[in-house]
This record gives structure tokens, C-alpha cells and sequence, in this order.
């Protein structure tokens, strides 16, 4: 009986609170609704309430909020966290045909191999379980350490690597199983370009000459906001800023690119690679790297991410990853070379199926990196949501970074890596393949003709075998033949 009362109680104190709200606020707001329709209503249109509304649907709300931010910089360039918000690969106008009759599904007793052999033909080749690495980013620039080492952890749970990016840890050195270290454009003393011993425990080298958010460009980190522990780590003197030329220090041309990739294949014997941000002379590139005995090449699409960087570079610059992945597998199946070297996707892939379209298009493997952030923040960001941004807890400078769990942002991570891989294979089972080496073009549709002759997979008009006026012919391939199959 209490109860009921109490119940009854609370019914009739929200009757009487409601009631006094309208009596209240009712009046208020009817004179605001007056006062807003008046000047609606009167005002001409260049003082009018409504130009607010033109103007943003005219700029677009992150438009107009970049000009801002511009106009507020003191002449500076303003630098956009995590890449470009743009989609300019169309993953969405691909479709895998799925295994049903004339070749059935996997079942579920049967093995899918998801393992994954970067540089097949350097001494010490790179063995990773599943064909998702961990993107390069660095510390300090931007990073704290704690990140890096949880990077490092989830990384090992699934029997990957993860990069360095432009900084050398020795915490993430300690912590990671396999390291892919990158030899990189960057200018301080403690980078591996003028520390060789840097790279004697790395498990594979990587080769920056460029990414997809920032191109090719010089960064430069004014010294006065170069944290201690970041300095330290980089070997900067005081007052020294942090600078990442344009150009890798004594690399001016093809022919020294090559030496330098012989100088680092005999001394360590671990795959070296190329990354690069890709363009529409990408094959005359893959041509000029014939004389470098690479072992890999990580091509980092225009969505590619980073900590912050200029919005032209990231909006306005660029191949799509893609249309890179396509016509790399392409050019270096004509020339011969495809057996040769790894391939890595790089650059907007955030999901398992972008992925597996990218692997199918002709990549070995894929980097991640703003879907692994977002991943290994996902349970603590409520902390500090809605007033933070979840990267204040992963970047060295950011403003909550103190409050970032190592463990938890393992647990996190790993979770979604076995999740995505989990995906993957569904994926593979549906194809009726039981390993990567039989994946190709060819278990794709595309709905669009320019999708269609971006990547080389038919449009579905007719019969399988009758040729279709509309789109692209597919890359001529042997029957069951697959870049991976030669690995």
C-alpha cells in the first residue's frame, strides 16, 4: 500500500510541476516565438535570421567552421586531426559474389587461412596471423607512450605488428613482438637515419618518402610546443624545433632511393618497404622503383590519416586508396613483378568489409589507424565525453592523456581485431575460399561503370563470360591465378 502511495505521490507532484512549467515558461516562450516570427517576417533578407541558415547550407557546417578557425589562427595553418573527412574511395559500389550452388561455401569445420607473408623473398620475412597491421604513428609528435605500448599489446593477442611511425621507442620495442621501425623524413638526431643501430631489432623497415594526409610536405614543430619527455626521446637540443623535411636526408633521386634499400636489405636482412602517397603517375613511380629491391610498398591512399595536418593536403591531394591498390596490382602483374614484393592498403580502410575488398582488389595486407584509435578509446572516452574529444587522450599533448588505461585500451583493441578478423573470414566462408591466395577481383561485382574500370571487376549485365559494352574488361589473369598464389 505505501508503495502505491508513493507512486500515486510522484504521479501528482509531476502533474504540479508541469502545470507551473507552463504557467511559467508558456508566456516566455510565446513572446520569444512572437519576437523571432516579427523579425522573420519583417526584416529584409540580408538581416535576417535565415542568412545564418543559407550561409550554412551553403558552406556546409565544417566548412564554415574551418574558416573560422582560420580567420582565428594568426596566419598560421590550421591542422585537422585524423585525415580527411571526404569518402573518395567508392567501397560501396563493390559487392563480393557469394559461393552458392556451382561453388559452395566453406563449412564450418573447414580452415581458413588468414596468415600473411610480408616480403616473401628478404631473408627474415614478416609472418603475421591475419592480413591487418597496425598503422604507423608515431609518439611524441603525436601519441603518448602509454598509447603506443597498448597499441603494441593488441597487436600481439592476434599475432600482428604494429609500425613506429616517425619516432623510436624503446618502450614500444619492449612491448612489441613484431616492430616494423620506419626510416623517415624526419631531421632530429635520434631518428634511425642518423642512429642505424635503431634498426638492428626491427622486423621489418619501412621506408616513409611520403603519406596520404600530408603528401610529401616539410612539417615543422615550433620548439616552444615540444613537450620534455618528447624532445628527449627525439634528441632535440633546447630551442630546436622538431622538423620533417620533404625529402629523406641524402635520398635526391631513383638511384639513391635504391641504394639506400640495398645498403638496409644486406645489413639487417628484414623485408624493406616503400611508403608513399600515391598519384595518378603511379606507375611511372612503381616504374622508377624497379632498379630498389623492395620487398614491400605500402601505398597510403588520400584518406589516409594523421595527428593533424593541413586540410589541402588532406581534401585536395591525393590517389584514393582504391584506385592506388587497383593499379599498382595491375602494373606490377604486367611488368612481371607482382611475386616480387608485398603490397599494403593503407588509408580509410575502417572496416572489415573495405578490407576484404582491398585484399580481393590485390593488397596482402591493410594498415589501420584512426579505426584502431577510436577502438582502443571506445570505453574510456565516456570518462570525458561530452566535453573532450576522445583524442585528448591519446595525443601527447593532448589535455586528458593522464587519464588513459594501458589495459583497457588493450582489451578494447584486441577485442575489435579479433572482431574485424572474425568478419573477415565469415566473409571468406562465404566466398567458398579457404585461404587468401584465392581471393581476386574476379569474386567481385561493381554496380557502377566507373567503378567498374577503376578496379577491373565486370558489371553484373549479363551471363558470366558475355562481354558487356558497358564498363571494363577485367585485367587478364590464368584461371585460380593470384599475385598471393606466387607467394
Amino acid at each position: 500500500m505505501s508503495f502505491l502511495l508513493a507512486l500515486v505521490g510522484s504521479f501528482v507532484a509531476g502533474l504540479v510541476l508541469l502545470a507551473l512549467f507552463a504557467a511559467v515558461f508558456t508566456p516566455l516562450l510565446q513572446a520569444l516565438g512572437r519576437r523571432f516570427m516579427g523579425i522573420l517576417v519583417r526584416e529584409s533578407y540580408t538581416g535576417n535570421v535565415i542568412s545564418l541558415v543559407n550561409t550554412m547550407q551553403r558552406l556546409g557546417p565544417q566548412t564554415m567552421g574551418e574558416l573560422m578557425l582560420r580567420s582565428g589562427s594568426d596566419g598560421k595553418v590550421i591542422q585537422r586531426p585524423l585525415g580527411t573527412p571526404r569518402h573518395l574511395s567508392p567501397w560501396q559500389d563493390l559487392l563480393f559474389n557469394p559461393a552458392q550452388l556451382g561453388r559452395p561455401p566453406l563449412t564450418a569445420e573447414a580452415k581458413v587461412d588468414l596468415g600473411v607473408v610480408i616480403g616473401p623473398k628478404a631473408k627474415r620475412p614478416l609472418r603475421i596471423d591475419i592480413p591487418l597491421l597496425i598503422a604507423g604513428m608515431s609518439y611524441g609528435g603525436a601519441l603518448t607512450a602509454d598509447v603506443k605500448v597498448a597499441l603494441a599489446h593488441a597487436a600481439n593477442q592476434v599475432g600482428t605488428a604494429t609500425n613506429t611511425g616517425e619516432a623510436f621507442l624503446a618502450e614500444e620495442r619492449r612491448a612489441a613482438h613484431k616492430l616494423i621501425v620506419q626510416y623517415h623524413r624526419g631531421t632530429w638526431p635520434m631518428s634511425p637515419q642518423n642512429h642505424p643501430q635503431l634498426l638492428a631489432s626491427a622486423d621489418a623497415i619501412e621506408i616513409q618518402i611520403g603519406q596520404g594526409a600530408q603528401a610529401g610536405a616539410p612539417m615543422r614543430t615550433p620548439a616552444q610546443i615540444v613537450r620534455p619527455e618528447q624532445r628527449k626521446a627525439y634528441g632535440l637540443a633546447p630551442g630546436k624545433d622538431a622538423v620533417i623535411d620533404g625529402r629523406l636526408q641524402g635520398v635526391q633521386d631513383a638511384s639513391d632511393l635504391a641504394e639506400l634499400v640495398k645498403r638496409l636489405r644486406e645489413a639487417y636482412e628484414v623485408p624493406v618497404g616503400l611508403k608513399f602517397a600515391p598519384s595518378d603517375r603511379i606507375e611511372q613511380d612503381l616504374d622508377d622503383l624497379a632498379a630498389a629491391p623492395v620487398d614491400f610498398i605500402c601505398l597510403d591512399g588520400a584518406e589516409g590519416g594523421t595527428h593533424g595536418g593541413p586540410t589541402i593536403l588532406q581534401d585536395d591531394f591525393g590517389l584514393p586508396t582504391m584506385h592506388a591498390i587497383a593499379r599498382a596490382d595491375a602494373h606490377l602483374r604486367r611488368s612481371g613483378r607482382r611475386a616480387e614484393l608485398s603490397l599494403i592498403a593503407s588509408g580509410g580502410l575502417h572496416t572489415p568489409g573495405m578490407c576484404l575488398k582491398a585484399l580481393a582488389l590485390g593488397a596482402d595486407a591493410c594498415y589501420l589507424g584512426t579505426s584502431v584509435l577510436v577502438a582502443a578509446v571506445s570505453e574510456q572516452a565516456i570518462n570525458i565525453a561530452p566535453w573532450e574529444p576522445p583524442y585528448s587522450m591519446l595525443l601527447q599533448s593532448g589535455s586528458r592523456r593522464g587519464r588513459f588505461s594501458v589495459d583497457n585500451a588493450t582489451q578494447r583493441l584486441t577485442a575489435f581485431l579479433r572482431s574485424s578478423t572474425a568478419e573477415i573470414e565469415i566473409g571468406m566462408r562465404a566466398l567458398g575460399k579457404g585461404a587468401l591466395a584465392e581471393l581476386g577481383r574476379q569474386d567481385m561485382i561493381a554496380l557502377t561503370p566507373l567503378t567498374s574500370a577503376l578496379t577491373g571487376c565486370r558489371l553484373p549485365l549479363g551471363p558470366v563470360g558475355q562481354e558487356s559494352d558497358v564498363g571494363y574488361r577485367p585485367i587478364d589473369r590464368k584461371d585460380g591465378e593470384h599475385p598471393r598464389a606466387l607467394h
